[in-house]
């Protein structure tokens, strides 16, 4: 779900919000003239960023601005490979006008905010500590990418999914000697095996008071062990608009049985037609749904901490 409030924005994904005025053209498959996307994505460790200042005696706040600086710098020479390949005929699609180059961006991820916040002692909840830190953080991001905008330049700022570097980033940091609290980095603002923090609160985490600076990637994914009523999510509906919560989805495990291959849209522990306890479940690392039996041994470790909330 994506609430704005503005009519002029336009959710490609959850990663990304944008602002238009005008699309320009359609075509068959009924997609709109905007054009517009991700052409890279450099991701910045930013719990290693934090904990390797600590180290050599620096505010943190002036290592990583040292660090988005390279980034964009490295960003900018990607772009000029990209004006280079199309020069020499080699992006069909740009030059059909499908995709325009100049307004595709060029994305700064960022990974390990939470694990970077509790290095430092700060509780992860909201707290003014808390929300004091995530928004400097996010904030020197969004400076830097204003800085280098141009013509050709658009630049915006993403908490990635790191459905794969999330356990990448966690393995080397711990192998460098660096606190490294869980084995996978989160991919929210609040620690996701976290039981004390109910609905209301993740909504809250997600909201305008944290996300301001970003541009992609603050999607709520809520994890629910059932369904909500008609009324409760209208209620969650309105909580989101008050929060300023952008994007969100409902994320209630699917049970598949691993014999008689029924899919039932609850929780549960046995297959509801068969008996059988031999079932898997369909539920998303933090985007698209796909069994739990497929993902990474860390990710299966990780979605197994999970905490799933009860409506109340």
């Amino acid at each position: 779900t994506y609430m704005s409030d503005n009519a002029d924005s336009l959710s490609s994904c959850c990663r990304l919000r944008n602002k238009i005025q005008d699309n320009g053209f359609s075509y068959t498959l009924g997609a709109g003239g905007v054009s517009t996307g991700s052409k890279s994505v450099l991701t910045i460790n930013l719990n290693r960023c934090v904990q390797f200042a600590k180290r050599t005696g620096q505010p943190y706040s002036t290592f990583l601005e040292e660090v988005v600086d390279l980034t964009h710098k490295v960003q900018t020479a990607y772009n000029e490979n990209l004006k280079m390949f199309q020069q020499k005929g080699m992006l069909p699609l740009f030059d059909a006008g499908y995709i325009n180059l100049d307004r595709q961006y060029l994305t700064i991820g960022v990974n390990g905010l939470v694990e970077a916040a509790e290095s430092l002692g700060i509780a992860i909840n909201h707290n003014p500590q808390y929300k004091a830190f995530v928004q400097e953080v996010l904030g020197i991001i969004e400076r830097y990418n204003k800085k280098y905008r141009s013509r050709e330049l658009m630049f915006n700022c993403e908490m990635i999914p790191a459905e794969n570097v999330g356990v990448k980033h966690a393995k080397w940091d711990r192998e460098d000697g660096y606190f490294v609290p869980r084995d996978c980095y989160n991919s929210y603002f609040y620690r996701v095996e976290d039981p004390s923090l109910n609905v209301i609160d993740k909504f809250r985490l997600h909201g305008r008071d944290y996300i301001e600076h970003l541009t992609g990637g603050s999607a709520l994914h809520l994890n629910l062990e059932e369904h909500l009523s008609k009324a409760q999510y209208r209620q969650l509906l309105r909580v989101a608009a008050h929060e300023g919560c952008n994007y969100f989805t409902f994320n209630i495990p699917n049970t598949v049985c691993n014999d008689c291959g029924v899919i039932d849209k609850r929780f549960l522990k046995e297959c509801p037609q068969c008996g059988s306890r031999n079932v898997d479940y369909l539920t998303r690392i933090i985007g698209y749904m796909k069994r739990v039996s497929n993902f990474s041994a860390a990710r299966q470790a990780e979605a197994e901490r999970r905490h799933y909330g009860k409506p109340d």
